[in-house]
């Protein structure tokens, strides 16, 4: 007799001996009495009894779990070897890969086997239990009758049959009917000792191990579905998907009645318009915006040149200082002057601007509030500057006059800031202003009036930026307007409307710049970081203008742009991006234009200081100043290669930052003004002789001024 495996119950994952071809498959089920064990075949071997055989073999040390521990009384499926071991499905599979080994060894093996299996069969047959009404397939409990199928006599004795070789190692298939016989088949001895594979019982083929298990899993899992009732699942679910809602009984839902509104009630006289009596009253005035409430337009037409800052006795000092600017704007001033700046040279320019300097006398405070423009009388005898401040007042400042306030006298024309001052090429006695309020007027020295030159539609509030002589006799002039509109205005007309308009930006103008030589040439420049330059043949009432060139680079909005003085050969940028720009206007026909210098500047001036600006030192090509927002503080000289020149600077007497500068047409003077209404002049010796003050009359600043 062959020795028994000593393998565990749970080692089902080792191969299993060969001697486990012959294997006997028992169902172990438990019925709905937790105490009521049955098999499902007539050959079963009770749990009980296979403990008793299994101690014949080895000793085997059984430990009892508490019922506390003890898995519940389930379905289990047990399958038993002759030698008392559990074999799973994988392993009959990898039996049936071994059914090629040689027949000698099967042979020596059922030999020994058959006669064992007999003897156990009829030791156990009287010790089966009854049948249970379920069985417990592999997936759920299975109803059968209660049956107990006899053993075939091919147990007992071994057929002299020959063992037929398979070519495949796989089991034939039986026909389509043999469906018929499954429970024939089924119900057949699967635990056979013989080595005869149980025939098809309509074809007469035979079935190997895995073919038999096969079946027997069909069955199981067709009682598991039947047991499960899954086709009446699916019905019933194809019936409440195609069923239709039931019609909602009861109350039915009402739509929502909104209340009735009351009528509205009358208004009252006082929205009316109307009396307590009730009669009707004049419309009331449009409301207007707080700026313009607190400082409404100046009257249309000439307004009268009075200084406001004198009263009283100081009338007459007016008056003499009036008397003082006609002298002024009839006195020509020589061409040959202007001439020799632009033939000095620049080591020549440089040794003049070094001997600038300034003193107690050169600081005074001109305008009441910030200062938006600055501009420096033409006069070679006289130093009078003129700064226009953030509303609408006009400075002129006598600066070697010790009279009245220390030479200085206000005057208020706009009621907005005045954004530009420029006195007339060829008039001298005519200095042009442009303001916010919407109004470009000029001070007519020999009149004493402030004319009304040009003006926008009350009520708009349509921005005056900045303007630019298109004539070189100054008559006619290139206004540009908050809207991004340019205006071309003739101060020779009778009216104050422009003669042409033409759009240019999509926003406010910044600055409006003509070329010197070439005055069908303009460059303007906007907030939003474009810099254009236009032909004025080529510009259209309606619609986009197609510019001559676009200077480009600018990444934030641009302060200022303008043509050098000289001949226009290049135009001059001052950037919110920190940087200040020379352009090479020779390539104007370009669409786009580089910048041909670029200078790494501080312009960030913020909220309450006016924006820097940089300009052309009048003359020149090659020299440009501009306010500096560096330590101490400075203004500072450059040249067109980006070089730092000179700074102009006083520790006692500058302590402010410029940010408007004006240098002299003629002369070696430079005037600054900050944002407190206070101006700083830096001049050469030789401009005239100094003034002497008298012994015990200290120089008075302005620091308050009437309005």
């Amino acid at each position: 007799m062959p020795t028994r495996s000593k393998r565990s119950l749970a080692s089902n994952d080792r191969k299993s001996p060969r001697i486990s071809k012959q294997a006997k498959v028992e169902v172990v089920i438990v019925d709905k009495s937790p105490s009521k064990y049955s098999t499902a075949s007539s050959d079963s071997i009770p749990i009980s009894k296979l403990k008793q055989r299994n101690g014949k073999g080895r000793a085997t040390r059984t430990k009892e779990t508490p019922a506390s521990k003890q898995p519940p009384k389930e379905a289990q499926k047990v399958l038993f070897s002759k030698s008392r071991k559990i074999i799973s499905s994988d392993e009959e599979d990898e039996d049936s890969r071994d059914e090629k080994s040689s027949d000698e060894e099967w042979s020596s093996e059922e030999e020994t086997s058959s006669e064992d299996v007999s003897k156990d069969e009829e030791e156990l047959s009287n010790e089966e239990s009854t049948s249970s009404d379920e069985e417990w397939g592999a997936r759920g409990p299975v109803k059968r009758k209660k049956t107990t199928k006899p053993i075939k006599a091919a147990k007992a004795k071994k057929t002299t049959k020959p063992r037929p070789k398979k070519a495949s190692g796989k089991a034939k298939a039986c026909p389509k009917d043999s469906g018929k016989d499954t429970d024939a088949i089924i119900g057949a001895n699967l635990d056979s000792d013989s080595d005869d594979d149980i025939p098809c019982a309509s074809a007469g083929q035979y079935l190997s191990e895995y073919e038999k298990k096969r079946l027997q899993n069909i069955q199981e899992n067709a009682a598991f579905f039947e047991s499960i009732d899954l086709q009446s699942a699916k019905n019933n679910l194809s019936d409440v998907s195609t069923k239709k809602s039931a019609r909602p009984r009861g109350l039915t839902r009402r739509k929502w009645e909104h209340p009735e509104v009351p009528p509205p009630r009358p208004r009252s006289l006082r929205l009316q318009n109307k009396n307590p009596e009730g009669v009707q009253l004049p419309p009331k005035p449009e409301p207007v915006p707080l700026y313009q409430d607190m400082h409404p337009r100046k009257p249309a037409g000439p307004l009268d040149m009075a200084a406001t800052n004198v009263k009283g006795d100081g009338k007459g000092l007016a008056d003499s200082f009036q008397q003082e600017l006609h002298r002024l704007a009839k006195t020509p001033i020589p061409k040959g002057e202007a001439k020799e700046r632009l033939t000095v040279t620049q080591e020549s320019f440089l040794k003049s601007v070094q001997s600038m300097a300034i003193t107690e006398e050169r600081v005074a405070k001109v305008t009441p509030e910030r200062i938006f423009s600055v501009a420096v009388h033409p006069s070679t005898t006289k130093m009078l500057v003129c700064a226009g401040d953030k509303w609408g007042r006009l400075g002129l400042w006598d600066v070697e006059s010790q009279e009245g306030e220390d030479g200085v006298y206000s005057y208020n024309p706009h009621s907005r800031p005045i954004n530009c001052l420029q006195f007339s090429p060829v008039h001298h006695g005519k200095l042009y202003m442009c303001s916010y309020d919407g109004t470009m007027r000029c001070a007519e020295f020999e009149k004493n009036i402030f004319s009304e030159v040009f003006s926008t539609e009350e009520g708009t509030d349509q921005l005056v930026k900045y303007f630019d002589f298109l004539s070189e006799d100054g008559t006619t002039c290139l206004v540009g307007l908050g809207d991004g509109d340019v205006a071309v205005v003739d101060t020779r007309t009778k009216g104050t409307e422009a003669e042409h308009l033409y759009p240019a930006h999509d926003r406010t103008i910044k600055t409006v710049s003509v070329h010197p030589t070439q005055r069908h040439y303009f460059v303007t420049c906007c907030n939003d970081s474009n810099v254009y330059i236009y032909d004025l043949r080529n510009m259209k009432k309606k619609g986009s203008q197609q510019f001559v060139a676009s200077l480009y680079q600018h990444t934030r909005s641009v302060s200022s742009a303008y043509f050098s003085p000289a001949s226009g050969s290049r135009i001059l940028t001052t950037c919110f991006d920190d940087r200040i720009r020379l352009f090479d206007t020779k390539v104007i026909g370009q669409p786009t234009v580089k910048p041909l210098r670029e200078i790494r500047h501080n312009n960030q001036t913020g909220r309450w200081l006016t924006p820097l600006r940089a300009v052309w030192v009048p003359g020149r090509d090659d020299l440009f100043v501009s306010g500096s927002m560096k330590q101490p503080r400075q203004m500072e000289l450059f040249d067109d290669k980006s070089t730092l020149l000179h700074t102009y600077t006083d520790p006692d007497y500058l302590t402010s930052i410029c940010s408007i500068i004006a240098f002299h047409p003629t002369q070696f003077l430079l005037a600054g003004g900050n944002s407190s209404g206070r101006m700083h002049v830096f001049s050469a010796s030789s401009f005239s002789a100094t003034s002497k003050k008298s012994p015990g009359s200290p120089r008075v600043v302005l620091k308050k001024m009437s309005v």
